[in-house]
C-alpha cells in the first residue's frame, strides 16, 4: 500500500506525519513553528522532521510529500503571500528546499483548503460535493469544496474569510483589517480582547498574558468578564457563519481549530447564534457540525495532496 509524507504547518507548531492511502497515520512527531527565528531555520525543522518520522513508521514507498499550512500560500509553487501569522514568511517557499533534501516532488497547500479536502473524502461528509471547512484557531480561514473541486481563486487567495467585516470599527487581525471575523472571533483576538480588559482595571480572575485557553477556563470557572468575552466571539463567528451559508449554499460547515473545539461545550449557543443570523431557508436548522477528524484533519488533508499529485 501507498504512502506519503505529510504536514501540519500552523502559527505555533508544525507537524509531519507518514499517512498510509486508508487514512491510516502511521507515525507523527511536532515541533514549534517559531517563525521568529526565521525562514530558514523553520524549513530545516520541518525537513528533520519528515526524516524522523520516515524512519519511525519504517515506511519503504513514499511517494510523495503534502503541506498544509496557513496562508495565504500560492499552490502551484508554495509560495507565501503576506502570511498574518506567520511574520517574514512573505515570498518564500520551503517546496525546492524540502525537494531537493528528501528527494521527493512537494505540493504545498492552504490548511482549510486541505482540511475541506480531506472532510469530503475521510470525514463524517465524505463524498459531499459543496462543503466549506472553517478553521478557528490563532486565526480564521476556510476551505471551499464546490462541485467536489477546491476552490483555489486565481492565485491561491480564495478562502480567506477570516476577513469578512463581522464587527465594523471592531478589533484588528494580524493583517490589519478592522472589524473582520479573525479580529473578532479568533484565538488571538480572544486573547486581545482579554488583554484590553485586564488593562482597563476591571475586576476580573484573568491577567494580561491570558491565552484564549486562559479566559475559556476562566469562563468555565464562571468569571463574567471572561464569560463575556466568549459571549461576543460566538456572536462575531455566528455573523461570519451565517454569511457564509448564505453566499455557498453548502451541504455543512465543518468546524475545526483550537478554538472550535472549545466551543464544544456551548455548541448550542453558538447554533442558536446563527440560526438567528440565518437565512429562513435554515428555518429548520442549520449544516453547522465540529469535525470528527479532530486534529488530524490537516494531516489527512496535507496527504490527500500528495497522493493527488502522485
Amino acid at each position: 500500500m501507498r504512502h506519503v509524507l505529510a504536514a501540519d504547518i500552523g502559527g505555533t507548531q508544525m507537524r509531519a506525519a507518514v499517512v498510509r492511502e486508508d487514512s491510516t497515520i502511521l507515525a507523527r512527531m511536532s515541533a514549534p513553528t517559531a517563525p521568529a527565528e526565521g525562514f530558514e531555520a523553520a524549513t530545516e525543522r520541518l525537513a528533520l522532521l519528515f526524516q524522523q518520522v520516515a524512519a519511525r513508521a519504517l515506511a519503504p514507498d513514499l511517494l510523495a510529500i503534502g503541506i498544509a499550512t496557513a496562508g495565504p500560500v500560492d499552490p502551484t509553487d508554495g509560495t507565501y503571500r503576506h502570511p498574518p501569522n506567520l511574520e517574514g514568511w512573505h515570498g518564500r517557499s520551503m517546496a525546492p528546499v524540502l525537494a531537493e533534501t528528501l528527494g521527493m516532488p512537494v505540493r504545498v497547500g492552504h490548511d482549510a483548503t486541505l482540511a475541506a479536502l480531506a472532510e469530503t473524502r475521510w470525514g463524517a461528509r465524505a463524498g459531499a460535493k459543496h462543503l466549506i471547512y472553517l478553521t478557528v484557531s490563532t486565526g480564521i480561514g476556510a476551505g471551499i469544496i464546490v462541485d467536489g473541486r477546491p476552490v483555489l481563486g486565481a492565485s491561491g487567495g480564495a478562502g480567506e474569510v477570516g476577513h469578512l467585516i463581522v464587527n465594523p470599527g471592531g478589533g484588528k487581525c494580524a493583517a490589519g483589517c478592522p472589524g473582520c471575523l479573525e479580529g473578532s472571533a479568533s484565538g488571538r483576538a480572544i486573547a486581545l480582547a482579554a488583554r484590553a480588559v485586564v488593562e482597563s482595571g476591571e475586576r476580573t480572575s484573568l491577567t494580561a498574558s491570558a491565552t484564549a485557553v486562559d479566559v475559556f477556563a476562566a469562563a468555565d470557572a464562571g468569571d463574567a468578564v471572561a464569560g463575556s468575552i466568549i459571549g461576543d466571539a460566538i456572536g462575531h463567528l455566528a455573523s461570519g457563519i451565517a454569511s457564509l451559508l448564505a453566499v455557498f449554499d453548502p451541504e455543512a460547515i465543518v468546524l475545526g481549530g483550537g478554538v472550535a473545539e472549545a466551543l464544544a461545550s456551548r455548541w448550542d449557543a453558538l447554533i442558536e447564534a446563527v440560526q438567528e443570523r440565518a437565512l429562513p431557508r435554515y428555518a429548520a436548522g442549520v449544516p453547522v457540525e465540529l469535525t470528527a477528524l479532530g486534529d488530524e484533519v490537516g494531516l489527512l488533508g496535507a496527504a490527500l495532496w500528495a497522493f493527488d499529485e502522485a
